[in-house]
Order: C-alpha cells, then sequence, then structure tokens
C-alpha cells in the first residue's frame, strides 16, 4: 500500500519578464530545498546556477523552456518560487558605511521590482564598425567557464559576459557572428577597443535588467542613516 500524498501544492501565476508569458509555479519542497542548500554550500558557481535553474523547471511542473530565460528572467521567477517557499521577506546583514559594523535587515521580498526596459542593442565604435548586442540566456551564462568558474578572475568574468553579449560585429561591407569567432580573436577585439568604446559597451551591460531594491536602515551601533542598492540574486540572501 502506498503512503498517501502529504502536500497538495498551491499553484500561483508569475509572467516571465522577457517573454511577456504568463506560467503557473508552487513552492519549493524539502527535496528541491535540499538541492539548493547543498549547492548554497559547495560555493561553485556552477553548480549554484544549475541548481536554481532545476529548482525552476521543478516547480513549473516542466512547462517552462530554460533555454530561453535570460538572466533576470531567472532572477525574478527564482525570487518568486523561493517568496512562495519561504516567506515573504528575506533577512540580510550589512555594514554601516560609517563604522562599518554589521545590520540585520530585512527585506519584502513583493516590494522587489524589476527593470525590463532593453537598452539599445546597437552600439556604434567607429563611422564604419557597429556591433550588436543580445541578452544571453542564464544557461548560456551559466555553462561558460570563462564567467563561472572559481578560478576565472574578475576581469575575465566581464570579458566572458561581453563576448557572450556580442551578437555581431559590422562593417559597411559584412556581418561578423561574433560565436563563430574564436574567443582568443574575440578578446583580442574587445581589448583593441579605445576607453570611449568600451564605455559605451560598459553602459549597454549596465543597462540590462536585472532584480534592484534600494534599502535604507539605520546603525544599530552609530546611528548613521545607510542607503544600500541591491542588484541581483546574490544580493539578496
Amino acid at each position: 500500500m502506498a503512503l498517501p500524498k502529504l502536500n497538495d501544492m498551491p499553484k500561483f501565476s508569475v509572467t516571465i519578464p522577457s517573454l511577456n508569458e504568463e506560467i503557473r509555479i508552487r513552492p519549493f519542497v524539502v527535496k528541491e530545498e535540499k538541492v539548493l542548500l547543498i549547492a548554497m554550500e559547495s560555493n561553485d558557481p556552477k553548480q549554484i546556477a544549475m541548481a536554481i535553474i532545476d529548482t525552476i523547471v521543478s516547480c513549473t511542473e516542466g512547462k517552462i523552456d530554460p533555454n530561453k530565460l535570460t538572466s533576470y528572467d531567472v532572477e525574478y521567477i527564482f525570487m518568486q518560487i523561493r517568496c512562495k517557499s519561504v516567506g515573504e521577506t528575506t533577512d540580510i546583514r550589512l555594514k554601516c558605511k560609517e563604522c562599518e559594523s554589521e545590520n540585520d535587515v530585512t527585506v519584502n521580498i513583493n516590494e522587489i521590482k524589476i527593470n525590463t526596459e532593453v537598452p539599445d542593442k546597437r552600439i556604434q565604435l567607429t563611422d564604419k564598425i557597429t556591433i550588436e548586442m543580445k541578452l544571453p540566456t542564464y544557461l548560456e551564462i551559466a555553462g561558460n567557464d570563462k564567467i563561472v568558474s572559481n578560478s576565472t578572475t574578475t576581469m575575465d568574468q566581464i570579458f566572458g559576459i561581453i563576448c557572450q553579449s556580442i551578437d555581431c560585429v559590422m562593417t559597411e561591407e559584412e556581418r561578423f557572428s561574433f560565436k563563430e569567432i574564436k574567443h582568443e580573436e574575440q578578446v583580442e577585439f574587445i581589448e583593441s577597443m579605445s576607453r570611449e568604446q568600451f564605455d559605451k559597451v560598459r553602459v549597454y551591460m549596465e543597462s540590462q535588467p536585472m532584480l534592484r531594491h534600494k534599502i535604507e536602515f539605520e546603525c544599530q551601533s552609530c546611528s548613521k542613516h545607510n542607503e544600500y542598492t541591491l542588484e541581483g540574486l546574490q544580493d539578496f540572501f
């Protein structure tokens, strides 16, 4: 005789930001939470990234194609699943900017917004050369060892994400698909940019949609008023 089913999980509607499609999610169960905790304890960025995407697929009962999700889709959907599973608030520790004492701050997940406005994907580098950018999918980023490996330097991560975000390079006569170019040549192309040209790319990258939330608190030690802007999943947990 089979054991009874413990829970009839409620379903909640969530809209995928980049696709503007509505899906149904459920809270995660202990089995899925265990996988997440093991991944977090590993401090392995790739293992954490895959645990998050696996949780999303499970909690949407396989009715979502993970290959279509951008990083901000994953951040938003996972945050909503976490909200329905654990609670509408999360506690984080932040240092006072004045005395550097750590403060416990409670963040209301329901108040966290995501700006879905996508920046202009075409960047004019010279009179004759334009690059066209794209929003890489979450799995493209998670599967790139040049970005998520523990041994990768911060500069390598930045270059890796930029390489993943350039769709093509266009001249007056030709269009070059960036993914078909060897990585060494991709890096060489980026390194040959002037400061002004690289700043245009940097502005595009910083303007991409992501979870952002401004919080304010009074330091418990020195009463200094602090303001922080949290960005991305890593800042909320």
